[in-house]
């Protein structure tokens, strides 16, 4: 699969309210910062939902804490607020723009945080695992599972998971299929 040509991002209105309903995804304790404890919270949970063990699960934290360091290099016990959690994502994009392997590096870590039966797809009932991980309702997770799985087979390749992930990430398209990737922008 090609990847996609986007034009520079200029971080509209539109952009911005995907990544804040992401920002309150990530929010586990629900007190508007986002700390080292939600990244804690959300590698517990997803250890939980897919139910990893072992060195799965150690993967699974040593991963977190990786994407909390993104946004707090200097120390652990830093509060993220939503703009510096907006700025961090508007300098990843900005850096990452035409760097397609850093764009598949992070879809692949999503993709293989949800195939939790390791079998280089994931399933629907994989994805609705993914939208319990965010706090989406499950009834939501087909019709976006339908957009992402471009070849209608009944699964999701890692291909048409990055293709989607890097569409959210890159596009300020409002009618684009892949707006709802993590779940209805409409949140707060």
């Amino acid at each position: 699969m090609e990847p996609k040509v986007y034009p520079a991002l200029t971080f509209s209105d539109f952009w911005i309210k995907k990544f804040t309903a992401l920002f309150y995804r990530f929010d586990k304790t629900g007190d508007g910062v986002l700390t080292i404890e939600d990244f804690t919270i959300s590698a517990e949970l997803m250890i939980k939902l897919v139910g990893f063990k072992g060195e799965k699960a150690a993967a699974m934290r040593h991963n977190m804490m990786e994407l909390w360091q993104l946004f707090s290099p200097d120390r652990s016990d830093k509060k993220i607020t939503l703009e510096e959690f907006l700025e961090v994502h508007k300098e990843v994009a900005r850096n990452s723009f035409h760097d397609h392997n850093i764009q598949n590096k992070n879809a692949l870590f999503w993709f293989d945080c949800i195939d939790a039966d390791g079998n280089g797809v994931i399933s629907q009932t994989e994805h609705e695992v993914f939208f319990e991980f965010f706090g989406i309702d499950k009834k939501l997770s087909p019709a976006v599972f339908k957009k992402i799985d471009l070849n209608q087979d009944g699964k999701i390749s890692r291909e048409e998971f990055a293709a989607a992930l890097v569409d959210f990430s890159f596009s300020e398209d409002p009618n684009s299929p892949y707006n709802d990737f993590y779940g209805p922008v409409d949140v707060e």
